[in-house]
């Protein structure tokens, strides 16, 4: 059922993804990228301060349902925790905002980042409501309810997105699609909830919740940090065209991230679940398998995402996007370093060892940190300093560099901790991409690639020889092949989710 539940989050993140496709490719083609780069900018900026939206309470949450705790009294503090934690994340926004201008003196490049950023709030303070309903979803391990408000979300965003493109209607209306998006989502989460049971907001268990949650609350807003610094920097010292042009790669790179994190959102409460009736053997076959599959489906898009940067560019985008070609051939190492260490955080972080998971994640953070400092300005005047001046590369190599360090600490606790030394077939994996990625390369040479249709056709060739290599390399069998077949199953699919939305 893991595999099936996942299965579908994947299905529908793929769905998502080729929606946010299709509204990235009418941003590209109707709109310049500064228009973007300033929405970039306003998410960035805003999602630095959802940091106290959450605070690790989210994984509390999740953590205490799947341990067996009196839901309705977990959904009562959960939903009271929210409430006042939404407050300070807007509060601390509009307090930034009037320190940097009137305090500090200093001014955003346009009035219109400022206006963005205020749109932006909005959505994110709804979003951050929302996680009530979706998180507990999450720690019922009911998957259909979870994603379906986020797919509608979709929809409605990429439709508002494609007028607001073509008919030229601007930035600001650029930004509003989120807001519109996220009310969608609010209204069929609650929808979905509405039956739940929730009870008065309980002492204990908030104390419960926090022991659980300080340690993570510092991980999550080093995540937070990780993902929207890079624009904030690319902005402060670059300008809007860049940040544009780097937001639209990264959301490119960033799409394989779903089936990472597909299969996180049933790893922790399986796991957690797992480890309060002590199946420890149970927890280790479970880490092992999922970061099998998790590289098996990883490795080979990330190398054809790399090899075939500039036609993805040229044909998903526009050659207005091509100067953040190296960028393309940069930025998705950084995801499937995050693939690879996801099975492992999720079982330490089920063990009760979440200060595991917030030193690994702090320690990225300050990388990430240290490095757009040093490899995104050309200098600081006000220091005297002459840097890199490398721009959207730079920010770029940051966070794969800080990825990689967070995925060798990760690998060194899980050794220490649990004794997991790592399912050692991967290396079969990557030899089986690098030999495709080759393939691919030479063959990109001699045919040129200008049509949607040739970019799936020449995909799907790479995926078809990575796998005629795994066959040949006894690392893709039948069993595989019949449980991905199993797991892809419309007929089974549908009625699980009916079953599900029906409360079976």
């Amino acid at each position: 059922m893991i595999a099936r539940k996942s299965a579908l989050i994947i299905f529908i993140q793929l769905l998502n993804g080729i929606l946010g496709f299709i509204g990235l490719k009418f941003i590209a083609l109707y709109m310049q990228p500064w228009e973007y780069g300033v929405v970039g900018f306003a998410y960035g900026f805003v999602a630095l301060f959802s940091i106290f939206g959450d605070l690790g309470f989210g994984a509390a949450h999740v953590k205490r349902i799947s341990e067996g705790k009196d839901e309705g009294k977990c959904v009562g503090t959960f939903a009271a925790t929210k409430l006042i934690l939404t407050g300070i994340l807007a509060s601390a926004t509009i307090l930034s905002i009037i320190l940097w201008r009137f305090v500090f003196g200093r001014g955003f490049e346009t009035p219109v980042h400022e206006q963005a950023v205020y749109i932006l709030l909005f959505y994110f303070v709804l979003a951050n409501l929302s996680q009530v309903f979706t998180t507990t979803f999450s720690a019922k391990k009911e998957i259909a309810k979870g994603q379906i408000p986020y797919f509608i979300y979709t929809i409605i965003r990429v439709f508002i997105t494609i007028i607001i493109a073509y008919f030229g209607f601007g930035v600001l209306a650029l930004a509003y699609t989120y807001l519109i998006g996220e009310v969608f989502q609010f209204v069929v989460a609650y929808y979905f909830f509405r039956t739940y049971p929730v009870k008065k907001p309980s002492l204990d268990y908030l104390k419960n919740y926090a022991k659980f949650a300080f340690p993570m609350a510092i991980a999550s807003a080093s995540y937070i940090v990780i993902l929207n610094i890079d624009k904030v920097f690319i902005q402060l010292f670059w300008g809007a065209q860049q940040v544009g042009e780097y937001f639209a790669v990264f959301n490119l790179s960033r799409f394989v991230l779903n089936f990472s994190s597909a299969l996180a959102v049933l790893l922790l409460p399986t796991i957690s679940e797992y480890h309060a009736k002590n199946y420890m053997d149970d927890i280790r076959k479970l880490t092992l398998t999922s970061e099998r599959y998790l590289s098996m489906i990883t490795f080979p898009i990330v190398i054809l995402l790399v090899v075939l940067a500039e036609p993805v560019i040229h044909i998903l985008l526009s050659d207005k996007y091509l100067p953040a070609l190296t960028v393309l051939q940069i930025l998705p190492f950084f995801v499937l370093f995050e693939v690879l260490s996801q099975p492992y955080q999720s079982q330490l972080q089920g063990m009760n060892m979440p200060h595991i998971v917030r030193n690994r994640i702090l320690l990225m953070m300050i990388v990430s940190i240290v490095l757009n400092l040093i490899l995104v300005p050309v200098d600081i005047q006000s220091l005297g300093l002459k840097l890199a001046g490398l721009g959207a590369t730079g920010s770029a190599l940051a966070i794969v560099i800080a990825y990689f360090v967070g995925f060798i600490t990760t690998r060194v606790y899980a050794f220490r901790v649990a004794n997991m030394k790592g399912n050692h077939r991967i290396i079969l994996h990557i030899v089986s991409a690098a030999l495709m990625g080759i393939i691919i390369y030479y063959l990109t040479n001699i045919f040129y690639i200008g049509r949607w249709y040739e970019l799936i056709g020449i995909s799907l060739l790479g995926l078809f020889i990575y796998l005629g290599i795994l066959f040949i390399l006894r690392e893709f069998n039948k069993e595989d092949f019949n449980l991905f077949l199993d797991t892809l199953n419309i007929k089974k699919m549908l009625a699980y989710i009916i079953d599900e939305l029906k409360g079976r």
